[in-house]
C-alpha cells in the first residue's frame, strides 16, 4: 500500500512536535509533588520561613500541592489553617492557586495526548523506515534542547526577569504578586523557583540526550548487515 507523502509528513510532524511536550511534562509528576517540596525544604541552606515551623510549612504545602494534583479539593485549600488557627491563604492567593491548577492541568492533559500522538506517529513512520523515525525524534530533541537552553540561559542571566516574564505569559497582571509574609511566599520563596527551574531544565535535557542516544541505536541497527 502506497502512503501519500503528506501522510508521512504528518506522521513525522506528530513525532517531532509531541516529543518536546512529552519530555517537558513527564518530570512534572515528581516536581509537582509533596516529596519534591520536602526535598527542597531539607536542602542545606534553603531559607526558613519566618512565619511557620518546618512541620507546619510542609503540612500547608502538602495541601496546596495535592490540590494541584487533584488529591485535595478547593474547599480543603480554602479552609486550610495554620497551627495558630488562622486561615492560611488570602482570597488572592486562592485565586492564584486556581489559576496555577489550570496551567498544570493543561500539562497533565497534554502529556497522555502527546504520548498517544508520538506512538501513532512513530508506528506509521516506522512502517516507512526506522531512519525516518530517528530523523523525526532528532528534530524533536533539537526543538526540546533549544527551548531548554533558552530557558536555562535566560534564568541564569537574570532569574527575576525570567520569573516575571514567565508569569506574565500564563497569568493575568496583578494576580500573581504577593507580600513577603503571605503564605505562598513563605512556602515557596524565590530560591525555590530558581532551583526548580535549573533542576527541571537539567532533567529535561537529560531526557533529550537519552532519546538522541536511542536514535543512534536505531540508525546503527539499520546499518547492520542483513538489516
Amino acid at each position: 500500500m502506497t502512503r501519500a507523502p503528506w501522510m508521512i509528513y504528518l506522521a513525522r510532524l506528530a513525532v517531532t512536535v509531541s516529543l518536546p511536550v512529552l519530555l517537558i511534562a513527564s518530570p512534572l509528576y515528581y516536581f509537582i509533588s509533596p516529596a519534591y517540596v520536602a526535598s527542597q525544604y531539607a536542602r542545606p541552606g534553603f531559607p526558613p520561613s519566618s512565619r511557620f515551623t518546618p512541620d507546619e510549612r510542609q503540612r500547608l504545602s502538602d495541601v496546596l500541592v495535592n490540590y494541584l494534583r487533584g488529591r485535595a479539593s478547593l474547599d480543603d485549600m480554602v479552609s486550610l489553617r495554620t497551627d495558630s488557627g488562622q486561615i492560611a491563604l488570602r482570597s488572592q492567593e486562592v485565586e492564584h492557586m486556581v489559576d496555577v491548577k489550570g496551567v498544570t492541568d493543561a500539562f497533565f492533559i497534554a502529556h497522555p495526548v502527546a504520548l498517544v500522538l508520538l506512538l501513532l506517529g512513530g508506528w506509521f513512520t516506522w512502517r516507512v523506515g526506522r531512519d525516518e523515525v530517528a530523523r523525526a525524534l532528532r528534530q524533536g530533541v533539537w526543538l526540546t534542547g533549544g527551548l531548554m537552553l533558552l530557558v536555562l540561559l535566560t534564568s541564569l542571566v537574570d532569574f527575576s526577569t525570567f520569573f516575571t516574564k514567565f508569569h506574565e505569559l500564563f497569568f493575568a497582571p496583578g494576580t500573581w504578586t504577593f507580600f513577603e509574609q503571605d503564605t505562598l511566599i513563605q512556602l515557596y520563596p524565590l530560591v525555590f523557583w530558581s532551583d526548580t527551574t535549573l533542576l527541571l531544565g537539567g532533567v529535561i535535557l537529560a531526557e533529550a540526550v537519552l532519546v538522541y542516544a536511542l536514535t543512534g541505536f536505531l540508525t546503527r541497527e539499520r546499518q547492520r548487515p542483513g538489516r
